[in-house]
């Protein structure tokens, strides 16, 4: 698992094997009458049908097996995953700063669609498990034992740094972003079902809609499972050329203007003065419509609201990705490693205190956490991390799971 949003199999340049087994004997040349080539080598003609004029028993060598070229990586998603996962980070580090009404409007219109679109672009790139079983193995050595690895690591912190108490009973419990591994194994184990409906997409839009209504949702992890299904789903499942029309050029210009407008609206949103003030607890996608006070009908319309408003938003930042390779590309295929560990740096911040200090709540301040926190994300995804926490993100979990049946 490079990433968290790994790339289907031809994307990856997997060569055709070439058999090493010794060519069977050539037959012995059967006598015959003696034929005239049809041109002398004097001539310096090839003989007819291009093969080399010798003797009755000369055989044309075999041409030499040759491995097809790998096919190169898409640029685009890689830039894609790579900013999108710079947006985790400093999103989760504008968290702390509620008390800004203008960071606390930018961070409202980040939220309205960076998970959506990370959601969306983990469906479009899990698309193997709607067509082959074999892909489930990848499960539990890439999904389930880094998230025990991890969520033994963010317990720690809980109680070393934090204070908490240990409970046994909440050792495995999902804590802060680990629920989106836990989400990844529920979502990609539901995807050959989506294979087999007419109408994907609707089904669970409906199923988003009337389970924010049920008693699971008193659980984040599962709200969140349920809320996003859609965004998932529609990744699993969109025609790959409306993906590709978000790369011509006058998508690109009308994605900017969206994301721009939507910053000025989003903080008069937040004045309350103008229309009434922005409820981002939909945004959040980790509860229930009671535990945010509204009824079923209501609740049901702003999910809706916040699904269009995720996929206006996120195809409007797809739309203003760079399509070419630059220094970054390459850190796109490495998501996991800025996801996972860069909760660690934060929640460490978050529980010293470091975040509550008032230098911090300024312009300034904030302005330079913006800047150290996508610092933070491109340092986590370069190569030497890699190589010192692969271990924990990557682990070799493969003695987990039973040899692969030969196929016939």
């Amino acid at each position: 698992m490079t990433d968290v949003l790994p790339d289907p199999p031809p994307s990856t340049g997997s060569a055709v094997a070439v058999s090493t087994a010794p060519p069977p004997p050539a037959a012995p040349p059967v006598p015959g009458p003696r034929t005239t080539p049809d041109a002398s080598p004097a001539s310096g003609v090839p003989p007819l049908g291009g093969l080399p004029s010798g003797p009755p028993s000369a055989t044309v060598p075999d041409a030499p097996a040759t491995k097809p070229a790998p096919r190169q990586r898409d640029a685009f998603f890689d830039n894609a995953k790579f900013f999108t996962a710079l947006l985790v980070v400093v999103g989760h580090f504008w968290s702390q700063f509620g008390d800004s009404r203008a960071a606390h409007a930018a961070y409202v219109v980040l939220y309205a669609f960076h998970m959506p679109v990370f959601v969306f672009i983990t469906g479009y790139f899990s698309r193997g498990f709607m067509r082959s079983t074999d892909k489930f193995r990848s499960v539990l050595p890439t999904l389930v034992v880094p998230y025990v690895i991890f969520i033994l690591l963010y317990r720690a912190q809980l109680i070393l740094i934090n204070g908490v108490e240990f409970r046994l009973s909440e050792l495995l419990r999902p804590h802060f972003l680990m629920w989106f591994l836990v989400a990844l194994v529920l979502w990609r184990l539901s995807a050959p079902l989506w294979g087999h409906l007419r109408h994907p997409v609707a089904v669970s839009v409906a199923f988003s809609l009337v389970g924010g209504s049920w008693a699971f949702t008193a659980d984040s992890t599962l709200s969140r499972t349920a809320g996003l299904l859609p965004l998932f789903v529609l990744g699993l499942t969109v025609d790959p050329e409306h993906v590709r029309r978000l790369r011509a050029r006058w998508a690109r210009w009308a994605g900017l203007a969206v994301l721009a407008a939507a910053l000025p609206v989003a903080y008069v949103w937040e004045l309350g003065t103008v229309v009434p003030k922005i409820d981002s607890g939909f945004l959040y996608w980790n509860q229930g419509y009671d535990a945010m006070g509204f009824g079923a009908a209501e609740g049901m319309f702003w999910r809706l609201a916040a699904l269009g408003s995720a996929v206006l938003l996120g195809a409007a930042f797809l739309a203003s990705i760079p399509r070419d390779r630059a220094w970054y590309t390459e850190m796109g295929t490495r998501t996991m490693y800025v996801y996972l560990l860069h909760g660690l740096v934060m929640k460490t911040f978050d529980y010293t205190g470091l975040l509550d200090e008032p230098v911090l709540h300024n312009p300034f301040g904030i302005v330079s956490v913006t800047v150290a926190a996508a610092a933070l994300g491109v340092v986590l995804a370069t190569a030497p991390v890699r190589r010192l926490t692969r271990w924990a993100v990557e682990p070799d979990a493969r003695w987990l799971l039973r040899p692969a049946p030969a196929r016939p």
